[in-house]
């Protein structure tokens, strides 16, 4: 593998973890409400969100797609 394959590789793996974050903290702080009826009101504890955290950096486009489609929490 080349130095230029190899930064190439480093450097995708960046963007992807820059963009988990990115929707990491929007989730956190403002979507959850609108997925999961029990993250609205009060909203999650500190500790729970840093335990979420590198799950929803590692699966963003998952959760991006379901903060774009969804507008309100489901019924309960």
């Amino acid at each position: 593998m080349s130095v230029a394959t190899a930064n190439m590789i480093v450097s995708l793996l960046g963007f992807y973890f820059a963009a988990g974050l990115i929707v990491a903290v929007a989730y956190l702080f403002g979507g959850a409400g609108r997925i999961d009826p029990a993250a609205k009101g009060k909203g999650l504890p500190w500790r729970v969100r840093f335990l979420i955290m590198p799950g929803l950096i590692g699966l963003w486009p998952l959760m991006l797609s379901k903060l774009l489609r969804q507008k309100e929490p489901p019924l309960s």
